[in-house]
């Protein structure tokens, strides 16, 4: 009896994909827009419209691969399947094709396999050498295809590959935005633009090519987020008595920075700073507290701090205690009353500085930070913080040393105290700290 493959229904971008006849496909599609599913339903229908072949499936990392074949395998119809080996993650259809899925991780340990056809998903996260080095020769013989899937990630390999399909007759580009998914809804469109930075919404949900890792690292920062007076009270005040202090910590020898402010729904003004060179967490600390004893709050959470998580070790304190030790003993010895928000680990760096740039400026033109002219490292930091130069999202740390601190401070309070948009690989969700 002839089996009958039933496969799913696929949006507009998702039927450009299967559609076309391109040997080579790019599809830049943006966050939660169906990849995966595409992936996992084309290659299935591949293997068995031509028995006795094989393709592969590759993702990023292992854990990622075993999620894709765990996929494939709880919509794939059991009739079909010959074998299924969930430590091999290899699946053998009753036609005789086979599909297996494979990590990118280690690329020359898939070396020496022959393949009919290949899905490279999130290319963004992939080592370049994959495709040229790895996976092209294993396609030469049967003339196979391939298919590069991802959201962009700047002007990187995945970039050069969507270029080309630009220019090569055997190659097509097909690049839609999340919307294209009709289960993304416009109160999905709006939340995502409110809590992203123009650039990175641009870039996962739009689906554009931007480089976010390159050049000024506060992109969204300019002189509209620069006030004299506090947004929670009438003109005229910096602050109120009747919202607890936020002070943000970011811990070293020379520089020591640390910055205070307050936030109320989401909305963050900071206007002190506290910067020293050579210098300790006893002598900040001090300092700290004349600053906080100055503003009289009325609030009955005096302060809530937030700061650098690596300052639970042995840094720049002394006598065998931690910054934070320190810091703590000292407040309570001063009967200020405090909350530590400080998390167990530190946000990635490119994500706590595309959360700051959401809240300078979101794609739907709002600002959520304010700083007081006063604080001028927090200023100089949001103006000439740059990304360093051939890296993948490092800051540049040695042009000028006195920069990063104050931004860093800052930047540990913006992720603790709001939403923090992760750009992990596997979809887009939202991650509360608090």
């Amino acid at each position: 009896m002839k089996q009958k493959l039933r496969l799913y229904s696929p949006h507009v971008a998702q039927l450009s994909f299967h559609s076309s006849q391109a040997r080579y496909r790019v599809a830049a599609l943006g966050r939660q827009s169906g990849k995966s599913t595409m992936c996992n339903n084309e290659i299935l229908k591949r293997a068995w419209e031509s028995p006795n072949t094989q393709y592969a499936f590759i993702s990023p990392i292992f854990s990622q691969a075993k999620e894709q074949y765990r996929r494939q395998v709880r919509t794939m119809p059991e009739a079909i399947l010959a074998r299924k080996s969930d430590t091999e993650l290899r699946l053998d259809l009753i036609n005789g094709s086979i599909i297996e899925y494979l990590s990118g991780d280690n690329p020359h340990s898939i070396r020496g396999k022959t393949l009919h056809g290949v899905v490279i998903d999130e290319m963004r996260d992939q080592s370049p050498e994959i495709w040229t080095q790895i996976v092209r020769p294993m396609l030469a013989t049967t003339k196979g295809w391939a298919a590069f899937v991802s959201t962009p990630n700047g002007f990187d390999a995945f970039y050069d590959l969507a270029q080309r399909a630009g220019d090569d007759k055997e190659w097509a580009l097909i690049q839609s935005p999340s919307t294209c998914n009709p289960l993304f809804t416009q109160e999905e469109f709006d939340n995502a633009k409110k809590e992203m930075g123009e650039a990175e919404f641009a870039q996962e949900i739009m689906a554009e090519f931007r480089d976010l890792h390159n050049g000024s690292a506060y992109v969204s920062f300019s002189e509209d987020n620069v006030s004299e007076w506090s947004p929670f009270i009438e003109k005229g005040h910096t602050y109120t008595k009747h919202l607890p202090i936020v002070v943000g910590l970011d811990f070293n020898i020379s520089p020591c920075a640390w910055v205070i402010g307050q936030e109320r729904n989401g909305t963050f003004y900071f206007f002190d700073e506290i910067f020293m060179n050579k210098t300790h967490t006893q002598e900040m600390t001090h300092e700290l507290i004349s600053r906080i004893r100055a503003l009289e709050i009325k609030n009955k959470l005096q302060v809530i701090i937030v700061g650098d998580a690596t300052g639970r070790a042995l840094k720049t304190a002394t006598a065998g205690k931690s910054d934070y030790s320190i810091l703590f003993e000292m407040l309570d010895e001063a009967g200020i009353t405090y909350e530590n928000r400080t998390p167990d680990s530190n946000p990635l760096v490119k994500d706590r500085v595309n959360t700051v740039n959401s809240k300078l400026k979101g794609a739907d033109g709002r600002r959520h930070i304010f700083v007081h002219p006063n604080c001028k490292h927090l200023k100089k930091d949001l103006q000439r913080v740059s990304w360093k130069s051939g890296a993948q999202a490092i800051l540049d740390q040695t042009t000028d040393k006195t920069l990063t601190h104050m931004s860093d401070a800052m930047g540990y309070v913006i992720c603790s105290m709001s939403s923090m948009w992760s750009t992990g690989v596997g979809g887009l969700k939202v991650i509360r700290r608090n």
